[in-house]
């Protein structure tokens, strides 16, 4: 071995604890890191100057890398001091006519009511037996190339398929 190597193996051990302990962003959070990324690279289709490479590719290089750490497990409470001042500034607007007369009729004019509901391919208990069953591999975010995209699907289709097995097994208790 290399002495090298070995420099790289010790800088990851030491490093290991330190990537398991990092910080978990809430969901807006990770949601708004997911929204700036896609402005990034709909900024490098579009095209842009020579100059501005090395900043647009750096970007995008650093918010890949804070989804990657940062949105694994999004966290879904908002830290305590942003809640309590939600509360206060809800508490101290007066209500207006129109927020009166939407309460007392859901539906005054000039207001729609619609209802969006989103299916996901697993709900509940399930949901989060397969949280816990398949982790996409690093390699599979942010893919662009047709190849790694149908590699990445093919992948989690079959993880979908050994997973709807051993879940039916696990309930009926086989």
């Amino acid at each position: 071995m290399t002495p090298n190597f070995h420099f790289f193996a010790v800088a990851l051990l030491a490093a290991a604890p330190a990537m398991a302990q990092v910080e978990q962003f809430n969901v807006a959070q990770c949601a708004q890191l997911q929204l700036a990324l896609e402005q990034n690279r709909d900024l490098q289709r579009r095209g842009y100057r020579l100059k501005q490479e090395l900043k647009i590719k750096g970007q995008q290089a650093q918010l890949e890398l804070q989804l990657h750490y940062h949105c694994q497990q999004p966290t879904e409470k908002t830290p305590p001091s942003a809640r309590q001042q939600a509360r206060r500034q809800s508490a101290r607007r007066p209500p207006t006519p129109h927020r009166l007369a939407a309460a007392k009729n859901p539906a005054a004019p000039g207001l729609q009511i619609s209802e969006i509901q989103v299916k996901a391919p697993y709900q509940g208990a399930k949901l989060t037996a397969w949280l816990q069953f398949y982790q996409p591999p690093f390699y599979c975010y942010g893919v662009r190339q047709t190849a790694r995209i149908r590699q990445c699907v093919e992948q989690r289709q079959q993880a979908q398929q050994q997973f709807e097995q051993q879940y039916v097994e696990s309930v009926t208790g086989r």
